[in-house]
């Protein structure tokens, strides 16, 4: 029977979890840019104009227009774009969904950095008689 000495489990605990608190800071410090973003995920809808006369009463609807999907009090809100705004809030929407995505892989991150130091804490405490 193999049995793994605690000092080797220990100094393997540490490398992965220095490895994982550099990969945690460099997540966070490239959230850290100051550039500004849009709450809201992007994408395009067709529309109907109201006018009986018009191709989109039967079936051929308007668009694309750019719109943002935004969840605001429990539900989901769609919000159109100016054609004006529609370049900066694409950038705009595409840095927070990064933001969103770096800020899941910290969590992921953390659990994992937590799933550690508990293993630490059972292979080094021990009962006083």
């Amino acid at each position: 029977m193999n049995k793994v000495n605690p000092k080797d489990k220990i100094s393997q605990a540490r490398q992965k979890l220095s490895v994982l608190n550099k990969e945690r800071a460099k997540s966070i410090f490239s959230l850290i840019h100051g550039k500004p973003m849009v709450l809201g995920l992007p994408h395009y809808v067709y529309r109907r104009c109201g006018n009986k006369n018009c191709k989109c009463a039967k079936g051929h609807k308007h668009g694309p227009y750019l719109a943002l999907s935004v969840n605001k009090d429990g539900g989901q809100k769609i919000v159109m774009v100016k054609k004006v705004d529609a370049l900066t809030v694409r950038e705009e929407s595409r840095r927070y969904k990064n933001y969103q995505e770096t800020l899941a892989k910290i969590r992921r991150i953390n659990k994992e950095i937590d799933e550690i130091l508990d293993e630490l804490k059972k292979i080094t405490t021990r009962n006083y008689p």
